[in-house]
């Protein structure tokens, strides 16, 4: 406590003053320490994508095997682009009538989507949409779907 007399001495302050300085530098340095552990936390939508990608992953390629088990884990399974309908697409945010149609197009033009990536290569799909439907959906390898 030797160091807090001196500094009350050369800031000229008194024993409650400096204890209360004191009071605030440790109450600054804990809320930076809450806000490090905070950011270095996974955010809890990234971890429901990952639990209904495994699950989904893990049940059989026909659409009603991720719907039966994903009420447990989470609102809505990943849906498969390549075997989904245009009303399922429209379901997801951002794909309205005229895109849904545009996917259907390309998937039947370019055999089958191997990548998600590969959604940005449909006219009206850009990297920000990409981002946002990214979690919402999955593309089953083509081996999967002749099974």
């Amino acid at each position: 406590m030797i160091w807090l007399y001196r500094l009350q001495q050369r800031l000229s302050i008194t024993r409650r003053e400096g204890l209360t300085v004191l009071t605030l530098a440790v109450l600054f340095l804990l809320g930076l320490a809450v806000r490090h552990i905070q950011e270095q936390q996974v955010p809890p939508l990234d971890a429901d994508s990952l639990v209904a990608k495994s699950v989904a992953d893990s049940t059989s390629p026909d659409s009603l095997g991720p719907t039966a088990s994903s009420p447990a884990f989470s609102a809505k399974p990943p849906i498969n682009v390549n075997t989904a309908s245009r009303k399922a697409l429209e379901v997801l945010p951002g794909i309205g009538p005229a895109l849904s149609k545009r996917i259907a197009a390309y998937r039947s033009a370019q055999d089958s989507f191997q990548r998600v990536d590969e959604l940005t290569r449909v006219s009206g799909i850009g990297p920000k949409t990409l981002s946002t439907l990214r979690p919402m959906v999955r593309v089953a390898p083509p081996a999967d779907s002749s099974r």
